[in-house]
């Protein structure tokens, strides 16, 4: 009460902005939090390996915000392998781009073509082993390679037959076959898989080398490690500077 006598009503505090969001429903923020938290628990633990309650504790919101958002684990599961899709296509779609307009320049020449596979093989190793969320974005599409859900074909034909049909261009041109002869699938696979297989075995890798982590410097030793053998296996001349017996 004032002096004159009038009221002054009180005023409840103003919401604090670290809480706001945190449980509600209807908040974008939280249903952010709760895609990135199932992205990396459904990486490390699988489909069956994470309960609901779990992945509320992990995005720090209740659990009727997950069934708000998503209305239970098998939507989840969905829209989270769509935002995975979404999230790596920045990342493969420039360099399948590049590789698809490469070799159709190369018109055939071996030494183009070999200067193709050379930058794939350099741009991939650097995007797959130096992007911190490809570490349980990799996880997540192994699992999906050794245990397929129901979203295992919508992953196959937005993300890996694209792929797959860029590096089966090179290794087409580079063998002279059909782009679909049996034989350029299998030789698109094992070049992409011997990729992939660096990040899977990360932790083998570093410790058998002394590392403390994959860097820039490190994928490029890996690069120039894989790129003589993969010319080789696809019948390409080696680089200029082993050919001259020089370090590149």
């Amino acid at each position: 009460m004032t002096s004159e006598g009038i009221i002054t009503p009180q005023l409840p505090d103003p919401p604090d902005p670290a809480k706001r969001g945190r449980g509600r429903p209807g908040g974008d923020d939280s249903r952010a939090r709760i895609l990135s938290s199932a992205g990396k628990l459904f990486a490390s633990r699988g489909y069956s390996g994470v309960s609901m309650r779990e992945l509320a504790q992990a995005a720090k919101v209740n659990l009727g915000a997950v069934n708000y958002h998503f209305g239970g684990k098998r939507k989840l599961y969905h829209e989270t392998t769509m935002r995975l899709i979404e999230d790596i296509g920045p990342h493969f779609g420039p360099i399948i781009r590049r590789l698809r307009e490469a070799v159709g320049a190369a018109a055939g020449d071996r030494d183009a073509l070999a200067s193709c596979a050379e930058r794939f093989l350099r741009d991939m190793l650097h995007a797959v082993l130096g992007k911190r969320s490809m570490r349980w974005q990799m996880a997540f599409l192994l699992r999906e390679f050794h245990q397929p859900s129901r979203e295992f074909p919508m992953i196959l034909e937005e993300r890996i037959s694209p792929m797959h049909d860029a590096v089966g261009t090179l290794v087409a041109a580079a063998l002279r076959r059909d782009p679909d002869d049996a034989t350029v699938r299998l030789g698109s696979q094992a070049l992409i898989g011997q990729i992939m297989s660096f990040g899977a075995s990360r932790t083998v890798v570093c410790a058998r080398l002394g590392w403390s982590d994959y860097n820039r410097e490190r994928i490029d030793i890996i690069a120039d490690t894989l790129i003589p053998a993969t010319l080789a296996s696809l019948g390409l001349p080696p680089r200029l500077a082993e050919a001259q017996g020089t370090p590149s």
